[in-house]
């Protein structure tokens, strides 16, 4: 029997049971045991020359062995060489469980990571739930760092609808998207957050409390970072962001 690489080996494996026929005839072979050529040829509507060119395709992979009885060629099947394909077929799989696992470990560190923070506001609920619905309102205070110029906004404040606010730093446009989930006024709004900084399932949660006769405790948890410098980032915007909504919504009571 021909030695061969294990490389080129594996090359004539593959390329062996890359064809219909030939996978069908060595099923064959293990499932009735060694046949004559002739009996083999008689499977297939095609030529007892063609049977002989797959089978001679099988016996240079190793895949079958051939014994002479008389002037009667009998095939059987021969699975030894297959080990080899066996070891590359475990070596993808562990690269492949390689990469599931870190994967793993990739959104176990984005789901572990969120920002969670509170906020007394001096302003009715319904004015501050109102707040994060209205565009005038919202490009007030949508400020994640202090001195900033106000963005541009628009929105569809319903379930289902989105919402775009392009922040202004420096010289660069920066889109913050995201759809509207849960819209519950005046206690709950959820919606997604996509920006050039956050992960897949962004997600942020606003809760609103009555704290006292004309006070509102705001509740924001935001989920899903690509890595903790964008949450701890994140954490510092999003209180900006509630400070300023202080201010806004206390300056339109008071007016």
């Amino acid at each position: 029997m021909v030695e061969y690489s294990d490389e080129e080996l594996l090359s004539r494996l593959l390329k062996a049971v890359s064809d219909s026929t030939r996978r069908s005839l060595l099923t064959h072979l293990c499932q009735q045991g060694p046949s004559r050529v002739t009996d083999l040829a008689n499977l297939y509507e095609i030529s007892l020359n063609a049977i002989s060119k797959h089978i001679k395709v099988l016996e240079g992979a190793g895949l079958v062995s051939r014994e002479m009885r008389g002037r009667t060629h009998w095939i059987a099947a021969d699975l030894a060489q297959t080990a080899r394909m066996d070891q590359w077929l475990a070596s993808l799989k562990s690269i492949w469980a390689l990469r599931l696992e870190k994967l793993d470990d990739l959104l176990r560190n984005m789901s572990e990571h969120q920002v969670n923070l509170k906020k007394i506001v001096n302003a009715p609920i319904e004015q501050v739930f109102d707040a994060w619905l209205n565009p005038e309102m919202l490009r007030q205070f949508i400020l994640p760092a202090v001195g900033m110029s106000e963005p541009e906004v628009s929105n569809d404040p319903r379930e289902g609808g989105s919402f775009e606010i392009i922040m202004q730093v420096g010289e660069d446009r920066m889109p913050h998207t995201g759809t509207y989930l849960t819209l519950e006024r005046p206690h709950c709004l959820v919606f997604s957050w996509q920006s050039a900084f956050s992960a897949d399932d962004s997600q942020v949660t606003l809760d609103f409390t009555v704290a006292d006769e004309g006070q509102t405790m705001v509740e924001l948890t935001h989920v899903k970072f690509i890595n903790e410098e964008a949450c701890s980032n994140h954490q510092g915007g999003w209180q900006n962001i509630l400070d300023k909504l202080a201010e806004v919504t206390q300056s339109v009571e008071v007016a």
